[in-house]
C-alpha cells in the first residue's frame, strides 16, 4: 500500500473529512466481517450472506452514528432504519 494517492489536508476541515472517510471504511469493513458471525450466534434462522452483511453494514454503521450524535439517540436510529426499510421496500 502505497502513498502515490495521498496528499496532505488544506485546512482542519479536509483533514477531519478524510479522517471521517477513512474511519467509516474501516468500521464498515469490519462490521461486514462482524455481521455474519453474530447471525450465527443468534438463537435464530437468521443467515447473513457475504454481499447481504457488506450492504448491510454501511446502514447499520449510519444508524449507529445517528444514534451517538448528540441531535440524535437510539430513537432517531430507529426512525432512519424504519424509514430505509419502508423505502426499500417499495421497490
Amino acid at each position: 500500500m502505497g502513498n502515490e494517492g495521498l496528499r496532505r489536508p488544506e485546512n482542519t476541515q479536509e483533514f477531519v473529512a478524510m479522517w471521517n472517510a477513512v474511519t467509516e471504511e474501516a468500521m464498515t469493513h469490519k462490521l461486514t466481517g462482524l455481521l455474519p458471525q453474530l447471525a450465527r450466534g443468534l438463537s435464530s434462522p437468521l443467515e447473513l450472506g457475504d454481499s447481504q452483511a457488506e450492504a448491510l453494514s454501511p446502514v447499520l454503521l449510519r444508524a449507529l452514528q445517528i444514534a451517538a450524535s448528540p441531535q440524535g439517540g437510539v430513537a432517531a436510529a430507529v426512525t432512519f432504519l424504519s424509514e430505509l426499510a419502508a423505502e426499500t421496500s417499495g421497490r
